[in-house]
């Protein structure tokens, strides 16, 4: 069952983030995910207030388990969150 990572980020270094998607959306699509979803300015209906979203569909939870351990993945990581403060989680398909 399809997975989805719902990633939501105030962006301080956007060349930083920019950077980043460069080199963590290659690592998405090796792991089997895609990016579904991106916004830069969502539409705030009720009590969430963003500036960045995306929704990245994986193949599982496990896989996106697997990306975020990953070795590849680890440098992101830390430039992201040096980049922008993250929220992000982890859904399961319906």
């Amino acid at each position: 069952m399809s997975a989805y990572l719902v990633v939501d980020l105030d962006i301080h270094d956007m060349a930083s983030i920019e950077d980043y998607r460069t080199k963590a959306l290659p690592l998405v699509a090796k792991a089997g995910g895609r990016l579904i979803a991106f916004d830069a300015e969502p539409l705030e209906l009720e009590g969430w207030e963003s500036t960045n979203m995306l929704i990245i569909e994986l193949p599982n939870k496990q896989a996106i388990r697997d990306l975020f351990a990953s070795p590849e993945y680890a440098p992101l990581a830390v430039q992201r969150q040096a980049a922008a403060k993250s929220r992000i989680i982890a859904l399961e398909g319906a």
